[in-house]
């Protein structure tokens, strides 16, 4: 029976850390496939450094009573 497994994914620079997101898995017999794991990991990454690259893209929010 597979199961759906959610990896949180941790960034640290220096002493700062968070949590960028998760990434999700699945997991048939108990056996989870690396080769799937990588494959999602990397497209998160990917993902990841693209609202890095260019955060105007990946974040057009609003922010209440920010600086000019």
């Amino acid at each position: 029976m597979p199961v759906e497994i959610t990896l949180p994914v941790f960034v640290r620079v220096g002493t700062t850390e968070a949590c960028w997101g998760t990434v999700n898995a699945t997991a048939t017999d108990g056996k989870l496939d690396e080769a799937v794991l990588r494959r999602e990991l990397a497209d998160f990454l990917r993902s990841a450094a693209d609202c890095l690259q260019t955060p105007a893209a990946a974040d057009d929010r609003e922010v209440p009573d920010a600086a000019p």
